[in-house]
């Protein structure tokens, strides 16, 4: 992440459309920031969705606790990162199209391309 923004890389370097970013910096800094509203999104269902283990319950276990057939730090280092690797990779390539629809309701931003205002 930015230390200056808070912002991770892929949504630093995504693809800003061009309707966004002829309103200026402002305009910007809002779509960045459904970016990032739609990455955290992404990333919380990608770990809801992806068991941990046959035994099961999503990527920290569903009711585990330490002394009952493990913890956290047992999980595959590779599952444990998926979510938060699919989601930059899907939100630096454009992202699944929430945080255009985002930005032009709570902005007010011109109707980009396939959303309507």
């Amino acid at each position: 992440m930015s230390e200056v923004s808070g912002i991770s890389a892929s949504i630093m370097h995504a693809a800003i459309p061009k309707d966004v970013s002829s309103e200026g910096a402002g305009a910007v800094k809002g779509y960045r920031a459904a970016l990032q509203f739609e990455s955290m999104l992404l990333k919380q269902m990608l770990t809801e969705a992806l068991p941990e283990s046959a035994n099961g319950g999503g990527l920290m276990g569903e009711g585990e606790e330490e002394g009952e057939g493990g913890n956290a730090m047992t999980a595959d280092p590779t599952m444990t990162t998926l979510p938060e690797t699919v989601a930059e990779s899907v939100v630096g390539a454009g992202g699944l199209g929430l945080a255009k629809q985002m930005y032009t309701s709570f902005e007010g931003g011109t109707s980009i391309k396939g959303v309507a205002k």
